[in-house]
């Protein structure tokens, strides 16, 4: 096969099953901790979910920023992908242990102390394995194509979300088994661990470089950016984190749940199929703010749910997702890769998750817990909601003066 084929074929296989990985537990993890750490009198422990919530996104502090500074100096993206989805295999599995015949007998302290524990090292692997595919795959493009296609390969990950969710609502369903979560996780990354080892080159890396640090010392609108980027983390994450712990209570089934899931990403395909001419035609900074209007409507409607409310609406309305993160996500990619110096592309990317995903995920977590404690789930979708489309006007004025079209040299 041709070295440029076969290497667009690897990278649409690690995006399909990283994705799977991420499809298969991110949804479900707040039904997992729901399930799992509870109370002697079978409530869950929200102020212990909370602070699950608020501490692991801050591993990223410690472990996303090193590991794209390690694939940018050496060139080693892909070795360190193939190290931290075995690792992140590993911590899943013993996680995945505790909702079972396992931890049965284990009080609330014991179980959540371990499940907290491995849940840190988890996160050291599974945290810095998104940025550095999309480094991977931005390295590609912008050498023999054009950054406009990454839609094309982010795709394949749609498509491994909506098979891994819906596949594991279905098993949740049949089984009634919380641990099998985590084991699907676990499955997932140690295949996509197997396949990022068989697409690593056996010649030489090249020798390191020196990272450029005055083009992002000098980079005073990628700073801006990062204001923005750290508050809709917590706006996101707050949604993100509680969306399975809501529609647990507003939702019949969890097959309910997962069909949503899975069909939630319909209306992204079209995004990330045509994201080269979205982005030739809108610019990335009208992709960015569309995208979170519709996201903010659909956490607006999603409060008004209750178990009573008919499934094809609750169903339709989830369909906002799809188009909401996809013209959001293409836009910050787009314009991530374009203030970034060649030379640190993996760098760049792992600080923007940094912003999006560690402090700003942590206070989403912790600020989350306590709203559904005082108002309950409904109020706190419909907050995020209310914060998402305020952030389009601080968007929009944080960028007014730049032409988010502009090739980045």
């Amino acid at each position: 096969m041709d070295p440029i084929k076969k290497q667009s074929v690897y990278l649409k296989t690690l995006f399909f099953l990283f994705f799977v990985a991420f499809g298969a537990g991110s949804p479900y993890f707040g039904i997992f901790y729901k399930h799992v750490i509870v109370n002697a009198d079978g409530a869950p422990a929200i102020g212990l979910i909370g602070l699950i919530f608020f501490v692991m996104p801050l591993v990223s502090l410690i472990a996303n920023i090193p590991a794209g500074i390690l694939a940018d100096k050496f060139h080693s993206g892909k070795h360190l992908i193939t190290f931290l989805c075995f690792g992140a295999a590993f911590f899943a599995f013993l996680i995945g242990l505790t909702g079972g015949d396992f931890a049965r007998h284990w009080g609330l302290g014991g179980k959540f102390i371990f499940i907290f524990s491995m849940l840190l090292f988890f996160n050291c692997c599974l945290l810095p394995i998104g940025p550095m595919i999309d480094a991977e795959a931005l390295l590609f493009l912008n050498r023999h194509f054009r950054r406009e296609w990454y839609g094309i390969y982010r795709l394949w990950g749609t498509y491994g979300w909506s098979v891994a969710t819906v596949l594991m609502g279905a098993l949740l369903y049949y089984f009634s088994d919380d641990s099998l979560i985590f084991y699907g996780v676990a499955i997932a990354f140690a295949l996509l661990g197997v396949v990022s080892w068989s697409g690593i080159e056996t010649r030489p890396a090249a020798a390191p470089i020196q990272i450029p640090w005055n083009h992002l010392k000098k980079d005073t609108l990628f700073q801006g950016f990062l204001v923005f980027i750290f508050l809709n983390g917590m706006v996101a994450n707050a949604a993100a984190n509680y969306t399975s712990y809501f529609f647990d209570d507003v939702m019949k089934t969890p097959l309910e749940i997962g069909l949503i899931f899975g069909a939630w990403t319909l209306f992204e395909i079209p995004v990330m199929t045509f994201s080269r001419k979205l982005i030739d035609l809108f610019g990335n900074r009208w992709l960015i703010m569309l995208g979170l209007l519709l996201n903010g409507i659909r956490l607006i409607l999603y409060s008004f749910f209750t178990l009573e409310t008919a499934y094809l609406w609750k169903f339709a309305v989830s369909l906002l997702q799809g188009p909401g993160f996809g013209l959001t996500h293409i836009g910050i990619i787009d314009f991530v890769d374009r203030q970034a110096h060649p030379a640190m592309r993996a760098t760049y990317m792992s600080i923007m998750n940094v912003a999006r995903m560690s402090l700003a995920s942590a206070l989403g977590g912790i600020i989350g817990s306590w709203l559904i404690k005082l108002w309950g789930g409904a109020f706190l979708m419909q907050s995020c909601g209310y914060g998402s489309i305020a952030l389009i006007f601080f968007f929009a004025f944080l960028v007014r003066r730049h032409d988010s079209r502009e090739q980045s040299t």
